[in-house]
């Protein structure tokens, strides 16, 4: 059994994994990783399972101490790792020895990184999932984000020894202006024309109260229909409209049944770019 203790969980760490599909029906979130294409390099870069539980690190990853030897990954925003004060790569697989510290500091490209052990976190599974889902206080450790004491145990694996490096084609590129591509949703007729041109045309701005419930755009506000509209299902990747007129784009803890018109649907190939952004980046959109 492998062991770490976290000095400092940063702003907002969360143990996470693939997700907690087929329980929407019952109001439960997927939940899981913001992005999807680091978590499961993280994990590849261990020789992991692709679905393992990972640590998700949001804007400052926070600083570990390690009781056991491991094989570690940091992969996602750059957050420059450290272990005992001395900076090492991304994107690779790192030894670290009984002891040794592993410190993350502010992100300065991208929102979150991905920390994988090699082995699988001692994590009880709600629900089929190990994923926090902080707003229900269930799912990780203890249904919440990591703070200073807490530790984290990993059942260790007889191979100790990996080196793998990320190639260079599978390492993503944070920017913060991000392009995504959208289908028209359920309501997008009741928008009036210029409110259509208005959004597609426009280059809105990530706001500071965004999470992982969803990202909330600024910069235009769009007119809303007057017309009642009748609760109906949402997903991941819905673009919703609140009177506001300022889009909200659910993301994995977001709720499963909204009231506000659907206005189009992030294609789920590019989700894992909207879990990147942070605030005061730039988001535009192009249709499919």
């Amino acid at each position: 059994m492998g062991r770490l203790t976290a000095i400092d969980g940063g702003l907002f760490t969360t143990i996470q994994d693939s997700g907690r599909p087929g329980y929407r029906k019952f109001g439960v979130p997927v939940s899981g990783v913001m992005d999807q294409k680091s978590f499961r390099l993280a994990n590849w870069l261990v020789g992991n399972s692709k679905r393992y539980p990972v640590l998700e690190c949001t804007m400052k990853g926070g600083k570990y101490t390690f009781n056991d030897e491991a094989i570690i990954a940091v992969t996602g925003a750059l957050m420059h790792p450290k272990i005992n004060g001395e900076e090492v790569p991304q994107n690779q697989s790192l030894k670290l020895n009984t002891g040794d510290e592993l410190e993350l500091g502010f992100s300065t490209r991208g929102c979150r990184s991905y920390i994988a052990i090699k082995g699988s976190l001692t994590i009880k599974q709600v629900m089929g999932s190990c994923s926090t889902y902080t707003m229900g206080k269930f799912g990780g450790f203890k249904g919440r984000k990591l703070k200073s004491g807490d530790v984290i145990e990993w059942d260790e694996t007889k191979s100790k020894d990996l080196t793998r490096k990320a190639p260079y084609d599978q390492i993503p590129y944070f920017s913060s202006k991000v392009r995504v591509r959208i289908m028209k949703g359920v309501e997008w007729d009741w928008l009036s024309e210029e409110s259509q041109d208005g959004f597609s045309g426009t280059q809105f701005e990530v706001s500071s109260s965004s999470n992982r419930m969803g990202i909330r755009l600024e910069g235009h506000s769009l007119r809303v229909p007057e017309r009642e509209m009748i609760s109906g299902p949402v997903l991941p990747g819905i673009i919703q409209l609140p009177p506001n007129g300022n889009p909200i784009i659910l993301m994995q803890d977001g709720q499963t049944i909204g009231g506000y018109p659907r206005i189009a649907k992030v294609l789920d190939e590019d989700l894992w770019r909207l879990g990147q952004v942070k605030p005061g980046d730039k988001v535009s959109f192009s249709f499919t």
